[in-house]
């Protein structure tokens, strides 16, 4: 079904439940507005509707919103145990922000007892670091970091944890996480050599239009070159 039969469709009834597949349409053409306005109303007359909580999460992710997205994927999951992509994109998001690891690991099992084998999953299991190591080191060190930990700037340490993502994401980059959605979030988070990264592996396939891989190769070589 098309943007236009979808369109037709919703204004004749706005309570259709095909609303999460017209913002998908506008999603596409990166017209997030149009596709806000369409969730909002199609979640105003469907509140249930999970496929258009997921569908306004990736927007929400997209611009930076986690708190709203977290809570929409939480949402999601509370109704519906088995939306994969709803517990995909909260993993992921544990993943890129370094947090929550026990979740995160929570819901890749889940995710393999659905899917043995998944590839999305096994790929972020492998690339979790084992924090035993970690762990001994902190607890002999504890006394003696106390006031140092206390002093850190909250800039700093945010820096150090963009280069350990970034290192991370460009050496476990998983052909199954890179997808248009990805790339956005990496580049509204300034991880600009990451997100040509994973570009290349998006161009790759074929059903993507040449279109949104150049508009986000401009703005990554915009970004690589204020970095200069």
């Amino acid at each position: 079904m098309n943007k236009d039969n979808l369109e037709a469709i919703f204004n004749d009834d706005l309570g259709t439940s095909f609303f999460p597949l017209l913002a998908e349409e506008y999603l596409k053409e990166e017209d997030h507005e149009r596709a806000l306005q369409v969730l909002d109303i199609g979640l105003l007359l469907n509140p249930d509707n999970n496929d258009g909580k997921y569908v306004k999460a990736k927007i929400a992710m997209i611009h930076l919103d986690t708190k709203t997205a977290v809570k929409l994927l939480k949402e999601i999951l509370e109704s519906d145990e088995l939306y994969i992509n709803a517990m995909k994109m909260l993993a992921l998001h544990y993943q890129s922000t370094d947090s929550n690891t026990l979740a995160m690991k929570k819901l890749l099992y889940q995710i393999l007892e659905l899917l043995p084998g998944d590839e999305f999953a096994t790929g972020i299991m492998k690339s979790i670091k084992s924090p035993k190591k970690q762990s001994k080191r902190k607890t002999s060190k504890v006394a003696s970091k106390k006031k140092i930990a206390k002093k850190t700037s909250i800039k700093t340490k945010k820096s150090s944890s963009i280069v350990k993502k970034s290192k991370s994401i460009k050496a476990k980059i998983n052909p199954k996480m890179a997808t248009l959605t990805f790339v956005d979030i990496l580049i509204r988070q300034k991880q600009y050599t990451q997100a040509s990264n994973v570009l290349k592996i998006v161009n790759k396939n074929k059903s993507i239009s040449k279109t949104s891989i150049s508009q986000r190769q401009a703005k990554i070589k915009k970004g690589l070159s204020k970095e200069v």
